[in-house]
């Protein structure tokens, strides 16, 4: 069995990338941040880690410690939004003008993200932001493939129907 060290090593950076991508307001005062969100996840997995079973998908079974701690957080804190940390970490390379349209693009798409649902939400921002496969979604959000995908494809569609009066939508559904 994997010792629970290599997983943080492997996954701790990307399961702090979904959580901030997912919890933008996380930088506020008194907010839980992303680093503290992901500690937190990494203090249930090592809880619980003595109980996986060997072969297990690693991945999946963070995202899905992961999604649980994010939708916790976001009930305690009615879902409010700050672009602040969306700002400081965007691109600083580049012609200033691309920065400008990068953040103006980045606060667009995460206004857009905030309106779905939480489980479509999650789902997009794991297929399209962290490159999860369908079943690595369906196992994090505990539902089958095909809800996964379902959650993943009406998401998109959500996002179309809000974005089309802002130009052409480059997200495809993937199917």
């Amino acid at each position: 069995m994997t010792r629970f060290e290599t997983l943080i090593d492997q996954y701790h950076d990307e399961i702090y990338r979904y959580l901030w991508r997912l919890l933008p307001g996380a930088g506020q005062a008194g907010a839980v941040g992303a680093d503290d969100l992901t500690q937190e996840v990494f203090l249930r997995a090592y809880r619980s880690f003595s109980r996986l079973r060997a072969g297990s998908n690693y991945r999946a079974w963070l995202y899905k410690i992961a999604t649980n701690c994010a939708y916790t957080t976001l009930k305690r804190a009615g879902r409010e939004v700050d672009l602040e940390d969306f700002d400081r970490l965007a691109s600083h390379d580049g012609h200033p003008e691309k920065r400008v349209i990068d953040r103006e693009a980045t606060r667009q798409l995460h206004s857009l993200l905030d309106e779905l649902p939480p489980k479509q939400q999650a789902a997009v921002v794991m297929r399209y932001l962290q490159e999860l496969s369908y079943a690595e979604i369906a196992q994090a959000l505990d539902c089958s493939e095909d809800s996964a995908r379902a959650n993943v494809y009406q998401g998109i569609r959500r996002l179309r129907r809000e974005s089309a009066q802002d130009g052409p939508e480059e997200l495809s559904d993937g199917r």
